[in-house]
């Protein structure tokens, strides 16, 4: 039986290059990685300094509320930007004159004069924050992956943040290099409380949970070097009777690599397949085989993505092997360039 491609590639997405087939023997052998993985809650540490700090939140807080979330911490302002039509409100310095201007809303903790004047009500991931510290401290977030594209304010400064590895971050050059809307030098990030412009984005490495205020020239919907996308709204929902699929996109001017990895509750997996088109020779006709991956923690490395190509993931929830009820499981895509993207994956096996 001779392999065809393994996944459908729709009107518009390039064709696979032949490196590609090696995924599908890698599949269909298992030669994947199957490290534990134990999802009891995920969780976000934040190295705090006196002072301000800006961050960005990657976990949705299981505790969302900010007097619960950093009780008995040092922690006693909290605040987040909502861009409006009039644009982004960008200041040197993160001073109360900023706090109160108009879109940013704030929490101040009870125990400060001004704790009525709070307007921030629920801390959530995929955002990014001012936290101020009033010694050093380690504050650990647990919840679930908090996912959301970023929305670009066009022709303005957009306060943002990206899920990165740690180590091994890009520069911002490495970064927003694929997006003309953002590969300049109108770039600031926060050092002892003052905001500075990034001189040099082709040497100055990003950070795992930092934020920063980044230029939007035009419009955009950047999202990172590979775009990793989903028909539901950056997730998967699994049933007996209709799969999903995942597409990435590189979006540089080089070829990007990236690891595919399946996190999920070891007493609840989520058993998922791809399937495949395949040519058999004798008879000359085309069929689908489904490849499975382990139900449980997987890890796969794909090939590397030429640039401006695409290509789609079909997936499928193996029905047979799920358990009753909702399954839950993540995931995580890692790139060559030390970006990250997660998927969360709803299954409900049909009874």
């Amino acid at each position: 039986m001779k392999i065809i491609s393994p996944f459908c590639v729709p009107a518009g997405f390039s064709r696979w290059s032949r490196r590609w087939l090696a995924v599908v023997f890698c599949l269909t052998g298992l030669a994947c990685s199957t490290a534990r993985a134990d999802v009891v809650g995920l969780s976000q540490t934040l190295s705090l300094t006196p002072g301000w700090n800006a961050v960005y939140l990657e976990i949705d807080p299981s505790v969302t509320d900010p007097a619960a979330l950093f009780a008995g911490t040092p922690v006693d302002i909290v605040a987040t930007f909502t861009p409006a039509s009039r644009g982004q409100q960008f200041v040197r310095n993160p001073s109360a004159a900023m706090l109160s201007a108009y879109g940013w809303a704030v929490w101040y903790a009870p125990t400060r004069s001004d704790g009525f004047l709070s307007s921030l009500y629920g801390v959530y991931g995929g955002k990014a924050y001012l936290i101020h510290a009033r010694t050093n401290a380690s504050v650990t977030v647990t919840g679930s992956v908090g996912v959301g594209a970023t929305a670009w304010t066009p022709n303005a400064y957009n306060f943002v943040g990206f899920a990165l590895a740690s180590p091994g971050a890009p520069t911002f050059q490495q970064f927003f290099r694929g997006s003309p809307a953002h590969n300049h030098n109108q770039i600031y990030r926060l050092v002892n409380g003052t905001w500075r412009k990034v001189l040099n984005p082709a040497t100055e490495a990003m950070r795992a949970g930092e934020a920063f205020w980044i230029f939007c020239r035009g419009r955009s919907d950047f999202q990172g070097p590979l775009e990793v996308s989903t028909t539901l709204r950056n997730a998967l929902n699994l049933t007996s009777r209709a799969g999903g699929q995942v597409v990435f996109r590189n979006r540089t001017d080089h070829p990007v690599s990236f690891l595919l990895e399946h996190i999920t509750d070891p007493a609840r997996p989520v058993p998922l397949s791809t399937p495949v088109k395949t040519l058999d020779e004798e008879s000359g006709a085309i069929r689908t085989v489904s490849v499975h991956f382990d139900a449980g923690h997987f890890q796969q490395a794909f090939p590397p993505l030429e640039a401006g190509r695409a290509i789609r993931l079909p997936l499928a929830l193996r029905t047979q092997e799920a358990a009753p009820g909702g399954l839950y499981s993540l995931l995580k895509v890692t790139t060559d360039l030390g970006t990250i993207a997660y998927i969360p994956v709803t299954a409900t096996r049909d009874e």
